[in-house]
């Protein structure tokens, strides 16, 4: 839980600021890392401008006395602010080793002795447990479709209602300690989007849940969870979940699956989705994105991004972390497995050159790190509506429909494919294509012959079973014939009718 809001000196702040421009941290991790509440972290960064603003201009009388500062600490010294603006004005990036060289004194941090203890319980609490049978879900906040340009207007968004909320998603993902990920949970705003327009849900690669805010909330995690543990009980597994200690997050006793929660404002050290997980899933998630709008900009076309692109990107996302990364956040978060031969955790993330590339593009003013941090303030719930059903869904039946506004799928054609045969003929033409050019990534050609073989399996394997049911069919009937016969001559009634075979059914 958040930490009591305390006092925040002006420098405070900026450490707190140059702090994050170094370390790939959310807000609750840096809430945790500095003492102070999400609500304060969130604050600051909303303000950041304003804050190096008067950092740079106020002198050190006029520091003293201005809102954003309440001296309890030295101040930084004229060399070290002078050295401080000239990198800023030059749009240098100042890390925190450096920073630390230059400003003295350090932010308060968690206490990592009771870190340290909880660290050296999660061996024992894991032991009798596979390492495929060890989750940690959480949820994050997802803004789907924006552009390195527009960073700067959703950047450190909280998110409560308005405008912006509607561009924004809640996903929760959950892994194991292999890396194994289970079918992520998307929150949308509206029960049917105009992007799911005679689209069947339930063949969606996500599970999809709405309600007006796009929350997380009770009802939705207690209904994953049930049908997580059934899940469970199919396969015969009894499992481990570890979860944060969010107010959504349902203390349940279920058969398949024992709840672990982490303890209150250690989440950003102990929890391994926020190890480097989450942030990995995002960079890959905005790779996609970025191809797609660079792809339009090169061919001078414009397809809005909707909902269902968001979709299949997240599922993409999630197929594409390494289970290698995934080990090692969970290492990293004190998860010491017997079968767990990872020693190295300080690569954790794997390197993606290619989105600051695309970046470049769009926008070369903004960073790789910002544009993949900026939904990190974006809250998933809210605890004052949790128990209030406007979270559910209780809307009208427009709303329904899609409460989407300019979601990009009002104008979108009818796909002119409409079967399997079809859909398999454009694959061909499309394999055809690549085979007459030369392309630079091999794996092309191989993926289109996979999704043409997918397509013709899903072609193929319903006309078997047919013939399979047919067959069985003429089985059955003669069976049923040849049981008629004798009991009509035991009666000492004639039936003229020959049973059928399965050899000579024409």
């Amino acid at each position: 839980m958040a930490s009591k809001r305390k006092r925040l000196t002006l420098k405070e702040k900026i450490d707190i600021l140059e702090f994050r421009t170094s370390n790939t941290m959310g807000v609750r991790a840096l809430a945790d890392k500095f003492s102070v509440s999400k609500t304060q972290i969130a604050d600051i960064i909303a303000n950041k401008d304003a804050l190096y603003k008067t950092w740079a201009e106020n002198g050190e009388e006029k520091r003293k006395w201005t809102k954003l500062q309440k001296t309890e600490t030295s101040i930084i010294n004229n060399e070290v602010l002078n050295w401080f603006s000239k990198l800023r004005e030059k749009n240098l990036p100042v890390s925190g080793p450096m920073l630390q060289e230059k400003i003295c004194g350090e932010a308060a941090s968690v206490d990592e002795e009771a870190v340290d203890n909880w660290k050296a319980k999660i061996p024992k609490i894991i032991a009798n447990y596979a390492e495929c049978d060890i989750f940690n879900a959480d949820e994050t906040g997802l803004f789907y479709r924006v552009l390195p340009d527009k960073t700067m207007a959703f950047k450190n968004e909280i998110c409560t209602g308005g405008k912006i909320s509607k561009e924004r998603l809640t996903v929760l993902l959950c892994t194991n300690m292999l890396g194994e990920f289970e079918r992520s949970l998307v929150i949308g705003k509206a029960k049917r989007p105009r992007a799911f327009k005679k689209l069947d849900i339930n063949n969606f690669p996500v599970n999809w849940f709405w309600n007006k805010k796009a929350w997380m909330t009770t009802e939705i995690m207690t209904e994953w969870l049930m049908k997580f543990d059934n899940r469970m009980g199919q396969n015969i597994r009894k499992v481990l979940l570890f979860l944060d200690n969010a107010a959504p997050h349902p203390h349940l006793k279920m058969k398949n699956i024992e709840l672990v929660f982490f303890p209150p404002n250690m989440t950003s050290h102990c929890q391994p989705l926020d190890q480097g997980v989450i942030h990995q899933f995002k960079k890959l998630y905005r790779t996609q994105l970025l191809r797609k709008a660079v792809a339009d900009l090169d061919a001078n076309s414009s397809q809005p991004i909707n909902i269902m692109d968001a979709i299949y990107w997240v599922s993409s996302s999630t197929k594409n972390i390494q289970p290698e990364t995934v080990k090692k956040c969970f290492l990293r978060s004190g998860f010491r497995h017997r079968d767990n031969n990872v020693t190295d955790v300080d690569d954790l993330l794997t390197p993606i050159e290619e989105l600051g590339n695309l970046i470049k593009v769009i926008d070369n003013t903004i960073t790789e790190n910002d544009y993949i941090t900026l939904d990190d303030c974006v809250e998933t719930y809210d605890a004052d509506i949790e128990n209030s059903s406007d979270t559910t869904s209780m809307s009208t039946q427009n709303e329904e429909e899609s409460d989407e506004e300019n979601d990009g799928s009002e104008d979108q054609e009818i796909p002119k494919i409409r079967s399997l045969r079809e859909a398999l003929l454009a694959v061909k033409d499309i394999r055809t294509y690549i085979s007459s050019i030369e392309v630079q990534n091999s794996s092309l050609f191989s993926n289109t012959i996979q999704l043409e073989n997918a397509l013709t399996y899903e072609i193929t394997t319903p006309a078997i079973s047919k013939q399979t049911k047919v067959t069985d069919f003429f089985i059955f009937i003669s069976f049923y014939f040849s049981i008629i016969v004798v009991n009509s001559k035991q009666n000492k009634i004639i039936l003229s009718i020959p049973a059928i075979s399965a050899k000579n059914k024409t």
